[in-house]
């Protein structure tokens, strides 16, 4: 199996579209290439590229990339997957993850698991990294702040292998879980829900007395393409409570943006809106007109965002719009258990009265 993978035809189109997919495997943070080559002592032997040969062949024959990811489950959950021959973790970073598919077989008898995901529920006993491409590409351009700096994040500990659910995602999920546990059955709940994270989605939609709308601008298959600075299509006084979840520092008039959610907000409704927030600022830096690359790692920590928050700045912001800010921390005992340590608060805006 291992000397096979030198005899494949290559073409340039083929060439471009591998390093791709071995730039995206190495920056997923999924393959471990000590683990793989200490679990496959043949390939070892071979003195192949590890990387290359999960790619082409490893992948295929259910081998694991690392210890967070298996490619055999993978194929065993996903028929379509080990039919069209794609490699499963590739399958995964491009498709898989968006859509809410699992890393691996659910296990629920996990015996004093560290971690309960509040999404899917399931027991975890480590929750996946973020990406270490973030932290390598803020460095690259001189972004002076690593995630010690900022807050509600654990990259250590950020993504669910069974849902896909991120860390703030969980924090969604133990907050409403919570707020909606107080909500008679019978009442139904309009939510418009922004930019929508696919396993939280999930989550929502399991409460029957949710009247669930997605949205977004550029997503494909939401209840509604807008553009979130004019929503002029939703009707004032729409929605009970909206979901908004880093989407503001990609937005040039941010401002414009939390004056249409307050609008489309019952009176007594609420919203979670949440952005990366940098512990170190000591005010916004924003220029919307920025669109070099390299400037916007620099300054923002991101190439799609315009902006980089601080916690004063953006609660002022929304102070000035004459909405209850309320800082949410929740038990320190509920964070540990879903995967956060520390620096972790849910922001919400409340409008007019209190809701439940």
């Amino acid at each position: 199996m291992v000397n096979k993978l030198f005899s494949l035809p290559r073409s340039a189109y083929r060439f471009l579209k591998e390093k791709r997919d071995v730039d995206l495997i190495r920056a997923s943070g999924l393959f471990d290439e000590k683990w793989y080559l200490s679990n496959n002592p043949d390939v070892a032997q071979a003195q192949v590229d590890p990387l290359l040969h999960y790619l082409f062949n490893g992948g295929s024959e259910g081998r694991d990339p690392g210890p967070n990811f298996s490619s055999n489950d993978y194929l065993d959950l996903y028929k379509d997957v080990k039919a069209s021959g794609i490699n499963p973790l590739v399958h995964y970073l491009k498709y898989g993850r968006t859509e809410g598919r699992q890393v691996r077989l659910k296990r629920s008898n996990l015996i004093n698991a560290l971690y309960r995901c509040s999404v899917c529920e399931e027991q975890v006993n480590e929750f996946l990294p973020i990406s270490p491409m973030y932290a390598e590409t803020r460095k690259k351009y001189g972004n002076p702040f690593t995630f010690d700096d900022a807050e509600t994040i654990n990259p250590a500990q950020y993504t669910c292998p069974h849902c896909g659910a991120s860390d703030r995602d969980r924090l969604y999920a133990l907050y409403l879980a919570i707020t909606l546990s107080k909500v008679p059955s019978e009442t139904k709940l309009s939510v418009l829900d922004i930019a929508p994270s696919n396993s939280l989605k999930m989550f929502l939609l399991k409460h029957q007395n949710l009247l669930y709308k997605s949205a977004d601008r550029y997503m494909e298959g939401v209840d509604i393409v807008i553009d979130i600075t004019n929503m002029d299509a939703i009707d004032s006084e729409s929605f009970d409570f909206f979901i908004c979840s880093h989407v503001l520092e990609h937005v040039p008039d941010d401002k414009k943006a939390l004056s249409e959610l307050l609008r489309i907000l019952k009176p007594g409704g609420f919203g979670i809106l949440m952005v990366p927030i940098i512990l170190k600022n000591d005010k916004i830096d924003e220029d919307p007109t920025v669109t070099d690359v390299g400037e916007r790692w620099r300054r923002f920590g991101q190439d799609d965002h315009v902006r980089s928050y601080s916690k004063t700045g953006f609660i002022k912001m929304q102070a000035l719009s004459l909405i209850n800010i309320i800082l949410i921390f929740l038990a320190r005992m509920y964070f540990s258990n879903v995967g956060f340590l520390k620096k972790v608060f849910c922001i919400l805006l409340r409008k007019d009265s209190c809701f439940y």
